[in-house]
């Protein structure tokens, strides 16, 4: 089962990442938080062209590991060395113990079929001191359920993004399903705890986050590049509103609300974890 499933999704991949190269990448600031990071060793599982981290290449070592040999191509241009593993037909990592400062795990648990003995063995290659940063999509945050409730199942749907568009029931890529409780109990399973949980309002909590997308637009406009029709929407729209946005509900105000009931209000689970 797991050998066919994994092709399916593979296929899929590759042909996803084959047409992704661009320079400035797609960075997820979320990683470092702030601080400063030099000198570390970097795991980024399922990284496809582990674009979100380019901007931690050069001043660190960063390996990535993925299935789908078109992202580590790219990746491998951008500082990152590629390893080719298929965490469903063998989820051992091939490194030694204790060998990374950092491990990212972010929106891949939930296509594996072992998420527990993936996290152990992330687990087994993370430093005592050090932090792994893991994101898993939340299906029944409230928008989710009552499409749920209306019989539209559980593929994945969202302003960025349409699942449906490539994936049917039977075939669907996310094979394991989260809420908030029973990722937590996931954790501590694993041996990991909670040290910061990166909350907002639904689909804001992450990859459709205005900053993400906003950055690399802008750096295209600094430095002369071409901007798709997207892009310019994103500069000379939804910039301002996202400015204003910021103002009504500042994102300290938005932390303390989506807190109180993360399984409705966010659209995932995204958290920096340590060793318990």
């Amino acid at each position: 089962m797991s050998r066919f499933f994994t092709s399916y999704q593979r296929s899929q991949y590759e042909y996803a990442y084959r047409d992704a190269e661009n320079e400035y990448g797609f960075p997820d600031r979320k990683v470092a938080d702030g601080e400063t990071v030099e000198g570390a060793r970097i795991l980024n599982l399922g990284c496809g062209t582990a674009n979100d981290v380019w901007f931690l290449a050069g001043k660190n070592l960063i390996a990535g590991l993925d299935y789908a040999q078109s992202g580590l191509r790219i990746a491998s241009r951008h500082g990152v060395y590629g390893v080719v593993g298929d965490l469903n037909l063998s989820p051992v990592l091939p490194f030694r113990d204790q060998s990374f400062d950092i491990v990212i795990c972010k929106d891949i648990l939930e296509h594996v079929l072992e998420p527990l003995v993936v996290l152990q063995e992330v687990h087994r290659v993370l430093k005592n001191n050090g932090c792994v940063v893991i994101s898993v999509p939340n299906h029944f945050y409230l928008p989710m359920r009552l499409r749920i409730l209306l019989g539209k199942g559980f593929i994945w749907k969202s302003i960025g993004s349409d699942h449906g568009r490539e994936y049917d029931e039977w075939n669907y890529m996310h094979v394991r399903f989260f809420t908030y409780g029973g990722f937590r109990r996931l954790l501590r399973a694993a041996g990991f705890r909670p040290e910061k949980w990166f909350w907002d309002f639904g689909n804001l909590a992450h990859y459709n986050n205005p900053d993400m997308w906003l950055e690399p637009q802008l750096w295209k406009k600094a430095h002369g590049k071409p901007i798709s029709r997207q892009g310019k929407v994103g500069l000379y729209l939804i910039r301002p509103l996202w400015k204003v946005f910021n103002l009504l509900f500042p994102r300290p105000l938005r932390r303390a609300i989506v807190s109180l009931a993360p399984g409705l209000l966010c659209a995932g689970f995204y958290v920096r974890v340590r060793k318990v």
